[in-house]
């Protein structure tokens, strides 16, 4: 039987833009050894996107934000989510 794997992750602004560097593989020195950078082009976004992660998110929150208060500097723009299986459920 397999399991499900699951990581929420808290993002302030200071984080989005290395953040999309890094899920976008735009660097080639990645902290992480397990990336197969041969099986990035596998990768897609579930939201058509720019480059720049900051960008879109700061152009979402313009255009739908209800108030003309200013987005705390320390606010949490988004959650980044991991959603995988264990290698049982990728064999079937």
């Amino acid at each position: 039987m397999s399991f499900v794997v699951a990581r929420m992750q808290k993002m302030k602004a200071g984080n989005l833009v290395g953040i999309g560097n890094h899920n976008q593989r735009l660097t080639d020195n990645h902290s992480n050894k397990d990336i197969d950078t041969e099986r990035s082009y596998l990768n897609y976004d579930l939201v058509n996107r720019t480059d720049n992660y900051k960008t879109d998110i700061q152009q979402f929150i313009n255009e739908n934000k209800s108030s003309s208060r200013a987005v705390r500097k320390d606010a949490v723009l988004i959650n980044e989510w991991i959603i995988t299986s264990d290698n049982q459920f990728f064999k079937r």
